[in-house]
């Protein structure tokens, strides 16, 4: 079985994401199963703003869809996106390998771990955007007010040559969130959860942190073979695929 994880980080275009990247690709291969093989390619084109604008999300959710369309054209088995579940309603209607959403994926999981969940992300906006994802997927009830860390994107490489400073304010977020009631934590962007997975951190103060990247590769390994097994997504209404026409064209005008 064949995985594309999309990053919307440029991973093996600078040392500075070399820790980051070295992380996933150890900790995919430490959740996989032996016979799957768990890709990290960077999007095809990166722009700037780092998750700071819906203007950035906007275009690389753009490149986010003409990576899922390589990643059927390339034979891939089914596609995993970044946290932010880029492209949610696009994707399904372009591409018909499964793509697992990681975000939702992730806190449909935790559900049945904990009784509730916070948010603990790396800015105040990306916060606000997680905000929104929760709206979506219709977990608010659930949801404890979440917090955020100040890291910098420029810290990458500093959070694993020199953590504790940075451990230290991560543990005062995520205590003052305990303390309002917390059971889990969702920590983004991923590289903050792989981060935290490298230095041993798997709770605070008894909450739950979660590990998004090993719940997405579990759940598209899990829904590869549902489907092999007959187990299909729905196909009508909103959720309806245009008619092979439509999406050719979509496809060329897409660039992909």
């Amino acid at each position: 079985m064949k995985i594309w994880i999309q990053s919307g980080t440029p991973l093996a275009t600078s040392d500075l994401y070399r820790p980051y990247y070295e992380s996933l690709v150890r900790h995919a291969k430490r959740v996989s199963r032996p016979d799957t093989v768990c890709e990290f390619p960077t999007l095809g084109k990166v722009y700037p703003g780092a998750g700071r604008s819906r203007t950035h999300l906007h275009f690389v959710a753009h490149e986010t869809i003409k990576s899922a369309m390589r990643a059927q054209a390339e034979g891939y088995d089914v596609f995993l996106t970044q946290c932010l579940d880029l492209g949610f309603n696009e994707l399904r209607e372009l591409v018909d390998i499964p793509v697992v959403f990681m975000t939702q994926a992730t806190l449909a999981y935790y559900s049945q771990l904990a009784p509730n969940f916070a948010f603990l992300v790396n800015n105040e906006r990306l916060h606000h955007f997680f905000q929104e994802i929760a709206e979506r997927y219709k977990v608010k009830d659930r949801m404890v007010p979440g917090g955020y860390v100040s890291f910098a994107f420029t810290d990458y490489a500093n959070l694993w040559n020199n953590p504790r400073p940075f451990i230290e304010e991560f543990m005062k977020v995520a205590k003052e969130l305990a303390g309002r009631g917390a059971t889990a934590f969702y920590p983004a962007g991923l590289y903050l959860s792989q981060w935290l997975i490298d230095q041993g951190i798997r709770d605070v103060d008894g909450a739950l942190v979660m590990d998004p990247l090993a719940i997405g590769i579990k759940t598209a390994e899990l829904m590869v073979e549902l489907e092999r097994a007959g187990i299909k997504p729905y196909r009508a209404g909103a959720w309806a695929v245009p008619p092979a026409e439509l999406r050719n064209m979509l496809a060329k005008e897409l660039g992909a």
